[in-house]
């Protein structure tokens, strides 16, 4: 028993020596524009934002070491009416994300209607796989899928959409 308790002790110790050290950051999405082309009618409609990024911009306390995402989350999706714009009645939101190499995945929901005359905090989705997979891809583009209630609208909608990512990198 005691043997096999040792055993147990120094692979425990061993696998703890050999990993790399790991570091936790912030990172926030500049400001990106959400936009919708209309016209629009009544029911389901998409916008979408694009984010372009190079690693080494976003982690620039790495002393020229090569980055390395072990695990990313979004903490906080912000989705903000633009100062003179006009708007339609909108109701939920579904926010996902994709880049080249994943696939679309959901990240945020607003089961509310959208408010026009503020930021709007949508609910972060729990289960958040793969994102680290999309950072090496270097660009990353959001999709909203919203609804409209007006019955139809002609003109283009623009919001403005801040995303906050959690991400542990190893050295």
């Amino acid at each position: 028993m005691n043997v096999r308790l040792f055993g147990i002790l120094f692979c425990a110790i061993f696998l703890t020596a050999c990993s790399g050290t790991t570091e936790k950051q912030i990172v926030k999405t500049p400001i990106l524009k959400l936009k919708a082309s209309g016209p629009f009618f009544q029911g389901p409609n998409t916008a979408t934002a694009q984010w372009s990024f190079a690693l080494d911009d976003l982690f620039t306390n790495q002393d020229g070491d090569e980055i390395t995402i072990e695990d990313a989350h979004i903490s906080n999706i912000e989705i903000m009416p633009v100062n003179g714009e006009s708007y339609p009645e909108i109701g939920k939101v579904v926010m996902e994300m994709k880049s080249k190499n994943t696939s679309m995945k959901r990240i945020g929901l607003l089961d509310t209607n959208l408010d026009t005359t503020k930021k709007n905090n949508l609910s972060v989705a729990e289960i958040q796989e793969d994102f680290e997979e999309a950072f090496a891809d270097n660009e990353i583009i959001f999709v909203a899928d919203f609804d409209i209630l007006d019955q139809e609208y002609y003109d283009d909608i623009n919001f403005e959409l801040l995303l906050t990512f959690q991400i542990e990198t190893s050295k």
